[in-house]
């Protein structure tokens, strides 16, 4: 018996912001989940796969056009077409009080009911899949709890969208944990809502399979759905499929020993250079930081916006025309002794001794009145967007960081003139 697992499509996953970047590749990126999923069918087809799991938020947020639905039922067609069932639960992002726009889907799709667990078996195959659709978008209950016994001599699949207790950034929906799947004596366990590939255990499997397109910069490398193959004896093999369509890389350039921007500049070329082979010929997402403490930061941060467009010309001329460049960072620190600066009595001084105080506790900002009412009136997509912004703890202490660097190369270049 072999399937597909797979989770987190986010179907035509809205992109907020990306009109204020000029030159961004829009079109593949609003097409990538959808390009995403195709890779996901196009490897059931070839493969030759008995069922395609869908471990929930199929869709974004919620199903508010006609479109998204469409477009998964044609797909959903051509498994049906080679005999391929597809057993789905809603999640968060797709909960069933979310799905304004639906169509019925091809016989061949399975859809959990949201009301209490549900199994549904083949008797040719053997296999017991259970599982239940989230009713609301903020399901905190353990519904893995209510989950019934295994059926005897099945193979039998968990399919649960949830955050295993303590190993997730994500919203504690559905929460569990991992001996409450093991106790269960299911044989598999495929799970959706964690955005990295995990595979938890193997003695029973529990598989996060990850997303299968990063939507933004944080998401990054190769996103993938897994192929489990069950042999006659029961024996496990899973198989990685890489799906993204365009996928998300960082790279770091350590200026520690550049003596000027330009240095800076030829090491970036170098990095984007090996970046290239792992593109694959697609459209890639990169974000660059310049990092160390180096004699060139004072010239990086004298002109922000020079070293950015200098890092997306680069990027033009070596990565034949495939990289989009979404971000650029300086982080560098200059080389300055900072037990000297602290007993300056100037504004380079003033300004080291304030930052060191609030380096000794970056949570205190954060309970600052003005701190708070700054986060209430950030706006919707900001604070609640694909990449939300918390003016917590480690927030504030990066920006401090990031605040004293660049005021201490302004005011040191002020003091060299």
């Amino acid at each position: 018996m072999r399937f597909i697992h797979c989770a987190d499509v986010h179907l035509d996953t809205p992109l907020q912001g990306l009109a204020q970047y000029p030159g961004a590749p829009v079109s593949e990126i609003r097409n990538a989940t959808r390009r995403a999923f195709e890779k996901v069918l196009d490897a059931a087809v070839t493969e030759r796969v008995d069922f395609l799991i869908i471990a929930g938020d199929l869709y974004d947020t919620g199903l508010k056009s006609f479109e998204s639905a469409l477009f998964f039922n044609k797909q959903m067609a051509r498994l049906k077409d080679v005999g391929i069932d597809v057993y789905l639960i809603y999640g968060n992002h797709d909960a069933a009080s979310k799905l304004i726009k639906q169509l019925r889907p091809p016989g061949n799709v399975h859809i959990f009911r949201t009301s209490e667990p549900q199994t549904f078996t083949n008797d040719e195959l053997r296999v017991a899949i259970h599982g239940q659709s989230f009713a609301t978008p903020e399901v905190t209950e353990d519904l893995a709890a209510k989950y019934p016994s295994p059926v005897p001599g099945f193979f039998n699949i968990g399919v649960l969208h949830t955050n295993l207790a303590g190993i997730s950034e994500h919203a504690n929906y559905a929460p569990c944990t991992l001996e409450t799947l093991k106790n269960k004596g299911y044989q598999y366990w495929a799970l959706g809502h964690v955005h990295n590939r995990q595979i938890l255990c193997n003695d029973p499997y529990i598989v996060y399979p990850g997303n299968i397109q990063g939507r933004h910069g944080k998401e990054q490398g190769e996103k993938s759905c897994v192929l489990v193959t069950v042999s006659d004896a029961g024996a496990i093999s899973i198989d990685t499929i890489s799906t993204s369509a365009v996928p998300w890389f960082q790279a770091d350039i350590d200026a520690s020993d550049c003596q000027t921007a330009d240095e800076v500049y030829e090491k970036l070329r170098i990095e984007l250079e090996k970046m290239l082979s792992r593109s694959k010929e697609r459209v890639t997402a990169v974000r660059l930081r310049v990092v160390g403490t180096t004699e060139a930061h004072v010239e990086l941060n004298r002109d922000l916006e020079r070293v950015r467009h200098e890092a997306i010309s680069i990027a033009n001329e070596c990565g034949k025309g495939l990289f989009w460049v979404e971000r650029v960072q300086v982080a560098t620190s200059p080389r300055l002794n900072r037990d000297d600066l602290l007993k300056r009595d100037d504004p380079i001084g003033e300004v080291v001794r304030i930052i060191a105080t609030l380096r000794q506790d970056p949570t205190s900002l954060a309970s600052w009145d003005a701190i708070s009412e700054l986060q209430k009136k950030l706006p919707d997509e900001v604070a609640d967007g694909a990449e939300p912004v918390k003016l917590d703890g480690l927030t504030l202490s990066t920006a401090i960081e990031e605040a004293e660097a660049v005021l201490l190369s302004r005011l040191s270049a002020l003091e060299a003139l």
